[in-house]
């Protein structure tokens, strides 16, 4: 279980330090099966990186209001943990669920 703390430890706080919530899982499902209770591993196997989040948070490891990193700082979805990309240049895009966030440059007038 240590093990797997410390990378959603780290997938949390710095998402750019780990490898990718989809590559980290399909080598680790079966061992997070086995050491986390059974609404734990589902939470996880569905919530991804908002679920890790989750149980650091109920664990008193993160205060009830920790902001995750923003996408287009990390590279990274801050609620599954997959890299996203910016295809147009004003705003990220997670191809795994969906989520955007929208950025603005500020110009200097």
């Amino acid at each position: 279980m240590d093990e797997c703390l410390a990378y959603f430890r780290q997938a949390v706080t710095n998402p750019a330090s780990v490898p990718p919530w989809s590559e980290w899982w399909a080598q680790n499902a079966a061992l997070v099966e086995q050491v986390f209770p059974l609404i734990d591993y589902v939470r996880l196997k569905h919530r991804r990186l908002l679920g890790a989040r989750q149980i650091l948070r109920n664990r008193g490891e993160l205060p009830d209001d920790f902001e995750p990193p923003s996408g287009r700082v990390t590279g990274s979805c801050p609620n599954c943990g997959d890299r996203v990309s910016s295809p147009n240049g004003t705003h990220i895009f997670c191809p795994n669920c969906g989520l955007i966030e929208e950025y603005h440059t500020v110009s200097n007038r």
